[in-house]
């Protein structure tokens, strides 16, 4: 079994990229993911030398090259230099994975809202990217290609290469006093750009009938006339005319996902699965057996409290797609888990099952009691 831990780049400069190496080999790992191009963030950092606290807009830790069309990586606006080089040039004994976040950026959406998802109700949701867009589809590849040509991952991870809706995730201080549940945040995140309905009339879809279902209906959960409760799965057998739109929004992923596993050569790619929850990773636009034909693998962050939890995660994914290895990532801290026992039970339990390799959440935001249980997992 493999062992790898998240990183952001400014906790690796502050701390020094040679004596984090040392001490992530002490633990027992020997990979970082490190965040390359990331959303609007505020982060705690317990063990960092030099702050507490990290604020930052949606930002690339590297200087990106040409190709991207109308929207481009922004640079963090405290970088001097490139951040990712200078890091990967000093963790030459570590591998180095690319951890990249696609479609979830506040930063290019407030800048350019009509590339963002929009609502039912006609809303621009500045936090999600739209993949059908023709631009955002430029983005993204253009983005892929350019930390594939760098030549320093052996890996690049995909982190809301999709659909990316949600309350609590999307927007700092969001104020929601309304009990949507999954079917009503599902369609609140359903977009209506012109291109999703474009591509839904191609298909045959009635686009209209299927924007005012999901309105009303969104406003019946609200109300409380449809159950929050309801399973997202259960209402679209009763509204086929959204069920199809939602079909669309799949094959279209299936496209852009052709053209990314182009764009990275013969590096490898990981997309993050179990968003929102395992299993139904089609909220969010997600085949991920059809997916499977464009990635070498998928990463599944698993961030529960028991290894019970923790496998049925596993294996709820791995059931949907048997012929792709699913690398899985442990929170061995808080919120998750409090002891070092657990952690020690969790990695076990995907050593039993056979799951080759195990990515630890992460090491700027981990107490140092934390990393003291990732050694004891990895022994």
């Amino acid at each position: 079994m493999e062992f790898a831990v998240w990183a952001y780049p400014w906790d690796v400069r502050d701390e020094g990229p040679n004596r984090v190496a040392d001490r992530l080999r002490d633990v027992g790992v020997d990979e970082v993911n490190l965040a390359t191009n990331y959303h609007s963030v505020q982060a705690f950092a317990p063990h960092n030398p030099e702050r507490r606290t990290h604020f930052a807009r949606a930002s690339a830790y590297f200087r990106p090259g040409d190709g991207y069309g109308r929207l481009e990586p922004i640079p963090y606006d405290g970088m001097d230099g490139d951040w990712v080089a200078a890091i990967a040039d000093d963790l030459e004994e570590l591998t180095l994975t690319s951890w990249t976040v696609g479609c979830h950026n506040s930063r290019l959406g407030m800048a350019n809202p009509d590339v963002t998802i929009e609502s039912p109700h006609g809303d621009d949701l500045v936090f999600g990217l739209c993949p059908s867009n023709p631009a955002v589809r430029t983005y993204l590849t253009a983005l892929v290609a350019d930390l594939a040509d760098r030549a320093q991952f052996d890996r690049i991870e995909l982190e809301t290469f999709d659909y990316f809706y949600g309350t609590g995730w999307g927007w700092h201080h969001q104020k929601i006093h309304a009990r949507l549940g999954t079917l009503g945040e599902f369609l609140l995140g359903l977009c209506f750009c012109d291109h999703c309905r474009s591509a839904a009339a191609d298909a045959g879809v009635d686009v209209d009938r299927a924007r005012d279902t999901a309105a009303d209906t969104l406003d019946a959960v609200v109300g409380g006339d449809v159950p929050h409760g309801l399973a997202p799965e259960r209402w679209l057998r009763g509204h086929p005319e959204v069920a199809e739109y939602v079909a669309v929004r799949e094959d279209t992923l299936v496209d852009l996902y052709a053209d990314l596993a182009d764009a990275a050569g013969d590096t490898p790619l990981g997309y993050y699965v179990g968003m929102p929850e395992a299993g139904r990773e089609w909220l969010v636009g997600a085949d991920v057996d059809r997916l499977a034909d464009h990635v070498d693998y998928y990463c599944l962050p698993a961030y529960e409290s028991s290894r019970a939890a923790v496998l049925d995660a596993y294996r709820t994914v791995d059931a949907l797609t048997p012929d792709v290895p699913i690398h899985v990532g442990v929170l061995p801290g808080h919120p998750a888990v409090h002891d070092r026992a657990t952690v020690v039970d969790v990695v076990d339990g995907l050593r039993s099952a056979g799951v080759p390799r195990v990515s630890f959440y992460n090491y700027g935001l981990l107490p140092e009691r934390s990393l003291d249980w990732i050694d004891a997992a990895t022994a």
